[in-house]
């Protein structure tokens, strides 16, 4: 382990400085010594002294360089420094002569003088009043901005973390967080409970404080609800998980049921009965059920008679035939205000939506290529991906959920209940990626008139986000439902789809792997996955295939030795030998990397998940950029936002939900059983169109297809059927869900946080 040392020196020249606050600096020492420190912290000013805190590390190619940890202003200025920081043109009217004259008559303390005493510079040969006046104000501003830094260092943070907080807070970041440290988890990303509470009680906040017990209580519903799916948490579970986070002293029960008291009153939460809900789950629960509901008052806009002439029309224009329950389908969800359809891959779905369309074309009375079709039909899905790949498959537009919903860049969306969708017929597609919260979005957008198609896999993963909604309403009585279990004849003799139907029967006939037809399988152990994974791709590229549309990767873990990380950095260093690189905070990207986005940015206009490939590297505006391409889109990607963006040569399986690959390699490797579950295979699977490539175990795999996903405490289901929530909704582990996957010793390491890396 390096030693740390503390180095003094003055700051020469900047050798590199990036957008994201990385800088290396030549400094002279003391001595003389020149010495090459790097580091994220601000632009120092040149010519002061500074003191810096950090270990001396050996670069392979740069030599000896300093790390730089944290930093302080030194008491200690020399002559010909001060001069140089004076007469460096920052500040107006001062030359070598006016900053020598200062020097002569303040002496080496100046800076302090001048801020302190504001007649200190009266009488300074050639020095004016305006001169003057500027002069101090500039340098108590800037003095005051290296408080602000120095404090925050002594609070013992790391040199990103006091940028996020003066970034967030700027003068005020030191005073905000004397006030209440906790504030920093809902404020400052970044900052969860642990780090919060680590800086409370450095700065003496007792381990019994009220404020304490409230922030692991508000932390942990939050925390649970958004990693795990549930809308809500017993008070028993909540209370004992909180406590696991409260470390260095015994709080009785009765202080965390006071606390739940407070945060009640104070409308934090809402607690029905024993459970406990955060507000906007709550609400968003309340509001899609009395949505739902009041939508299925109102009749819908056409009967099943005029639907079935309709139909058969279509049917004798477009030649297709149809089976029975394909054309009940098309019927119910047409004559019924809200429907589902669901079923697998090869069940038909997409022409069950194109005849949707075309039928509906025909009770509307107008081409399926008019505008009024356009203004009338709203066709969405979660993410870019499904929704282009819903357009293909119709020839019809297709958008997200978001850009339907006008989405902005205050995070917000302009399509609501004051401002709703002038449609009459919307179409959801992949709905079992559908939150609570995006759901409640939506349906506030919808007219009372519309009509409501859901399409979806309810074999597939769940949501990222809390709620399990496809599953509650089918529970419910509301919706319609078709389910499609019989396999297309075009679609019946595919090894993929058969594997993932032998997959939620949990039954392998494992002599398909013999077929070498779609799917593949080669024996790996952990160890030599990434090797096993470097002669597939090899093997692909030397046959033709491009290593960026051709085939992706797709696992379930972003850590381990064979986790998405590590395989995405393996890739890159031995298929990509670009030079053109950018760095920010350890990630590496270079000209054609393939890339992820991991956030709705609504001012790139990109979302969740889109992929992209990096065509250059540029200087914008002096600021370096990223050039992108998203599916022929080019994005100016500044160096800035690369906290939301990752590698996507392997990506996590949630995050290729709602997308179709030709060919997928698919890792399944012991180091991986903790997340391997029934549904994330199947999903997984059925993301192959061509090829289906597994490496890894095949007793691994056999122990998956039995391990079902947890079950989410939700409640929609009950809103609607307007009945109690029963102890059946609840998941018997008092102690859910830390203490079973140990993610407070793994600090921001959750299930979830592995598929969705967000």
């Amino acid at each position: 382990m390096e030693e740390k040392t503390i180095i003094t020196g003055t700051i020469e020249n900047y050798i590199y400085e990036s957008d994201s606050s990385y800088r290396v600096c030549e400094i002279t020492l003391d001595n003389d010594e020149s010495v090459v420190i790097v580091g994220s912290f601000p632009r120092l000013d040149e010519g002061l002294s500074y003191e810096f805190s950090g270990v001396y590390k050996e670069h392979p190619k740069y030599g000896k360089q300093f790390f730089v940890e944290s930093y302080t202003k030194s008491d200690s200025f020399t002559k010909s420094g001060l001069l140089n920081y004076l007469s460096s043109g920052k500040f107006y009217g001062i030359g070598p002569k006016i900053a020598s004259n200062i020097i002569d008559k303040l002496g080496l303390d100046c800076i302090k003088k001048i801020i302190e005493d504001e007649n200190a510079l009266d009488n300074i040969p050639s020095l004016t009043k305006p001169k003057a006046e500027a002069l101090r104000e500039l340098l108590k501003i800037n003095y005051i901005k290296e408080q602000v830094y120095i404090k925050l260092y002594g609070f013992g943070l790391t040199t990103k973390m006091v940028n996020k907080l003066y970034d967030k807070y700027e003068n005020k970041a030191a005073n905000k967080i004397e006030e209440n440290p906790y504030r920093l988890i809902n404020e400052v990303e970044g900052f969860g409970f642990k780090k919060s509470d680590n800086l409370a009680l450095n700065l003496g906040i007792a381990p019994n404080d009220i404020r304490r017990i409230k922030a692991s209580l508000i932390y942990t519903l939050n925390y649970v609800c958004y990693q795990n799916g549930f809308t809500y948490l017993t008070k028993e579970q909540l209370i004992n998980s909180a406590k696991s986070l409260i470390t260095k002293v015994d709080i009785n029960e009765i202080d965390f049921i006071d606390a739940l008291c407070d945060l009640e009153m104070s409308k934090e939460i809402i607690v029905e009965d024993d459970r406990v809900f955060d507000y906007s789950l709550y609400n968003a629960e309340r509001n899609v059920a009395e949505k739902l509901l009041k939508l299925n008052e109102i009749k819908p806009n056409y009967k099943k008679d005029d639907v079935k002439k309709a139909l058969d029309y279509v049917k004798g224009l477009v030649e297709i035939e149809y089976t029975p329950l394909q054309e009940d389908a098309i019927i119910s969800s047409l004559s019924n205000k809200l429907s589902i359809i669901t079923g697998g891959p090869g069940t038909g779905k997409s022409t069950i939506l194109k005849g949707i369309l075309l039928t509906y074309a025909k009770l509307l009375d107008v081409a399926i290529t008019d505008d009024i079709f356009d203004y009338k039909v709203c066709m969405v899905s979660p993410t870019g991906r499904a929704a282009k790949r819903m357009a293909e498959l119709t020839n019809h537009k297709a958008t997200t959920i978001h850009k339907a919903l006008g989405y902005n860049y205050t995070d917000n969306f302009t399509r609501d209940e004051y401002n709703p969708l002038s449609i009459s017929l919307l179409i959801v597609d992949e709905v079992s990626m559908l939150d609570i919260l995006l759901l409640q979005s939506l349906l506030k957008a919808i007219p009372n008139k519309c009509q409501i198609i859901l399409i979806g896999d309810s074999n597939q993963l769940p949501s990222v986000g809390p709620g399990n909604v496809l599953a509650d309403l089918l529970n419910s009585k509301l919706f319609k439902t078709t389910r499609l279990t019989q396999i297309m004849r075009q679609a019946s003799d595919s090894d993929i789809i058969r594997l993932s139907n032998m997959v939620l029967q949990e039954r392998i006939n494992y002599s398909i792997f013999s077929n070498k037809k779609e799917i593949f399988f080669y024996d790996r152990e952990t160890k030599d996955a990434i090797d096993g994974i470097y002669k597939i791709l090899d093997n692909f590229i030397s046959k033709g295939g491009d290593l960026y549309s051709d085939i992706q990767i797709l696992a379930p873990m972003y850590a381990g030795v064979a986790g998405i990380d590590a395989i995405n950095l393996a890739i890159q260093e031995k298929y990509n030998k670009e030079d053109k690189l950018i760095v920010r905070d350890n990630k590496v990207f270079k000209k054609n990397d393939k890339v992820l986005q991991l956030k709705n940015d609504s001012m790139l206009d990109i979302m969740n998940g889109d992929i992209g490939k990096i065509v250059d590297i540029i200087k914008v505006d002096e600021k370096d950029a990223l050039l992108i391409d998203f599916d022929g889109r080019i994005i100016t990607y500044y160096a800035s936002d690369l906290d939301n963006l990752t590698l996507a040569y392997a990506i996590s399986v949630h995050k290729a939900q709602g997308s179709e690959f030709d060919n997928v390699i698919m890792p399944i490797l012991p180091s991986y059983q903790i997340m391997l579950k029934k549904n994330l295979l199947y999903t997984a699977i059925t993301r192959a169109k061509k090829r289906l490539i597994i490496i890894g175990k095949i007793d691994t795999f056999e122990r998956s297809i039995h391990q079902a996903l947890m079950n989410r405490q939700t409640s929609l289901y009950q809103r609607i059927e307007n009945i109690p929530i029963s102890q059946d909704n609840k998941i018997f582990d008092p102690e859910i869900p830390f203490d079973v996957f140990g993610e407070y010793d793994m600090e921001g390491i959750t299930p979830y946080t592995f598929m969705d890396n967000n």
